[in-house]
């Protein structure tokens, strides 16, 4: 999913250890705030902003956050995994400028073969069902590709990556 968002405000949801908030940052955004459930994660993250010189550009952010409204929102391999999607869809919708876009990668209901996975939470959506769900938190989804995903805890997984507006 693209990074490059020069001169935008960008959240990203479920940042892990920060390789996209790092990548957003050096891709010129205009300010990138970050969420992450993994205190771990976040300290990682903070630690590699510090380290590549991006403290000003980049503010973390509580679950329920309530930053400024953002142009962008990147939320890549981390919705499939969480207890409320359908909550956090509605919250990025509140968040979102009339004119921006999120970006949402899960796992691809279609075109997995294996949709079990040893992880506690894990969800599966078809394109019917993911497009459904996001409807219903007031967006359009846009599917715009996928890739192959596979990991031994989660054999034969296919992701499939959407674009979402505001309706």
């Amino acid at each position: 999913m693209p990074v490059d968002q020069p001169g935008k405000t960008v959240l990203d949801y479920g940042c892990g250890p920060g390789h996209d908030t790092i990548l957003f940052c050096q891709h010129n955004a205009k300010h990138v705030y970050y969420y992450d459930i993994s205190p771990l994660a976040l300290n990682i993250t903070d630690v590699r902003l510090d380290l590549h010189g991006f403290r000003d550009m980049a503010t973390p952010v509580e679950m329920l956050f309530d930053p400024a409204r953002v142009d962008h929102i990147h939320c890549a391999g981390v919705l499939h995994h969480t207890e409320e999607p359908e909550l956090i869809l509605r919250s990025f919708r509140r968040r979102l400028r009339p004119d921006g876009e999120a970006r949402v990668m899960v796992y691809d209901g279609d075109r997995s073969r294996i949709t079990q996975s040893r992880v506690p939470i894990t969800r599966w959506w078809t394109h019917k069902q993911f497009t459904e769900m996001a409807g219903d938190a007031g967006f359009r989804a846009e599917y715009v590709g996928g890739y192959d995903c596979s990991a031994e805890w989660r054999p034969e997984c296919m992701a499939a990556c959407y674009r979402l507006t505001p309706c």
